[in-house]
This record gives C-alpha cells, sequence and structure tokens, in this order.
C-alpha cells in the first residue's frame, strides 16, 4: 500500500511541475507577445507623430498663400510640392512629399465623389 502512495505522490507532483513549467512558458510567451506589441506601438507613434509635424509644417506653408493672387495646384503633385518647395526655402522632407501624394490623392477622390453629385 505504501508503495502504491509512494508512486501517486511522485505522479502527482511530476504533474504539477509539467504544469508548472507549461505555466511559465505560456507567461513568457505572453510577456513576449505584449513587449512585441509595445514595440509595434511606439514606432506606430513615432511615426504618426512625424505626420503630426509635416501636416502642421504644410499647413503653415499653404497658409502663407494668398489665394486671391496664386491659384493652388491641388490635383498636380509636381506643381503643388514645386510650390510648397518654393514657399518652404528648400525640398520636402520625405515625409512631407508622402503627405503630399496623399493629400493629391484624396483631393482627387473627394473631386471625383463632389463631380457625380453635382
Amino acid at each position: 500500500m505504501w508503495i502504491l502512495n509512494l508512486l501517486f505522490r511522485h505522479t502527482v507532483s511530476a504533474s504539477n511541475r509539467s504544469n508548472a513549467n507549461t505555466f511559465v512558458k505560456i507567461s513568457d510567451m505572453i510577456q513576449e507577445v505584449l513587449t512585441d506589441i509595445e514595440t509595434e506601438v511606439k514606432y506606430n507613434i513615432y511615426t504618426e507623430q512625424k505626420n503630426l509635424v509635416a501636416i502642421k509644417t504644410l499647413k503653415e506653408l499653404l497658409n502663407q498663400i494668398d489665394h486671391d493672387v496664386e491659384v493652388v495646384p491641388a490635383e498636380d503633385k509636381e506643381k503643388l510640392s514645386t510650390l510648397l518647395v518654393s514657399l518652404k526655402g528648400q525640398a520636402l522632407s520625405d515625409v512631407e512629399f508622402k503627405l503630399v501624394e496623399r493629400l493629391i490623392k484624396n483631393i482627387k477622390i473627394r473631386s471625383g465623389i463632389e463631380s457625380t453629385f453635382q
């Protein structure tokens, strides 16, 4: 009887150790995944912060335009970029240029939508 009792304790303790090891492995995996998600979120915040700075810069540049005298080439990426470079006094950053592309794309989409409802 004592042998069966000893075997039972050994089996249970081995099972508990296995469960504990599995828990530690799962816990480690959860920590790793959370760290990966945290890194991704931090990168996205960094990227979006750069986009916000570019948006602010382009808004400031566009606010310098006298719209009574100057026609803003809102559907021509090259002409709009040239105008913005002229106003800025230096080349646009990569983020600013990508924002100009995004701007033109959205203007064309909105113009197309508006013209279908007129």
